[in-house]
C-alpha cells in the first residue's frame, strides 16, 4: 500500500510539471508566431507606404498634364506643320517630274570620228562638239576665253577632240 500511495502522489506531482512544460511550449510558439506577425506587418506597412508614394506621384503627374487649350494649340500647330510638309512634298514631286521630263528630252550626245558617242557633260563641264573652239565654247557657257583657258591648263586649244570634256566652273 505504501507503494500505491507513492505512485499516486508521484503522478499527482507530475501533472503540474507537464502542464508547465505545455504552457512554456505554447508561450514559445506564441512568441515565434507574434514575431513572424510583426515582421509581416512591417513588410505590409512598407508596401502600403510605397503604394501611397506611387499614388502621390500619379496624382502629381495628372495635375501637371497639359490643359485642353494647350492640346488644341499643339494640334493646330501639328496640322499646320503637316500641311506645309504636304505642300513641300508636292513641290518636290513636281520638280522631280520636270527633271525626269527634261532628262528624256536631253540632246543627243556628240559623235566622235569613227561613230563613237561622246559621254554627256556633267555640271560644270562642257563636251566639245564639231566646229568648237575656245572662243565659241566660252560664249556658249557664258565665261571669258581666258577663264576657260585658266580652268583647263593642260588642254591645247588648237587640238580639241569631239566629246572631250572641258571644265567650265
Amino acid at each position: 500500500m505504501e507503494n500505491d500511495s507513492i505512485s499516486s502522489s508521484s503522478s499527482e506531482s507530475k501533472l503540474p510539471l507537464i502542464l508547465g512544460i505545455a504552457g512554456f511550449a505554447l508561450g514559445a510558439a506564441a512568441l515565434v508566431l507574434g514575431y513572424k506577425a510583426k515582421t509581416e506587418a512591417t513588410k505590409a506597412s512598407a508596401e502600403a507606404d510605397k503604394v501611397s508614394q506611387d499614388l502621390g506621384a500619379i496624382n502629381t503627374a495628372i495635375a501637371t498634364k497639359a490643359t485642353t487649350a494647350s492640346v488644341e494649340f499643339l494640334t493646330n500647330d501639328l496640322n499646320a506643320t503637316k500641311a506645309a510638309a504636304e505642300a513641300n512634298n508636292k513641290s518636290f514631286t513636281d520638280a522631280i517630274t520636270q527633271l525626269q521630263a527634261a532628262a528624256k528630252k536631253a540632246p543627243a550626245a556628240a559623235t566622235e570620228k569613227g561613230g563613237k558617242t561622246a559621254a554627256a557633260a556633267g555640271p560644270g563641264e562642257y563636251s566639245v562638239v564639231s566646229g568648237d573652239n575656245f572662243s565659241k565654247i566660252a560664249k556658249k557657257v557664258g565665261i571669258t576665253q581666258k577663264a576657260l583657258t585658266d580652268l583647263n591648263p593642260g588642254v591645247d586649244s588648237t587640238k580639241l577632240r569631239i566629246g572631250q570634256k572641258l571644265k567650265t566652273k
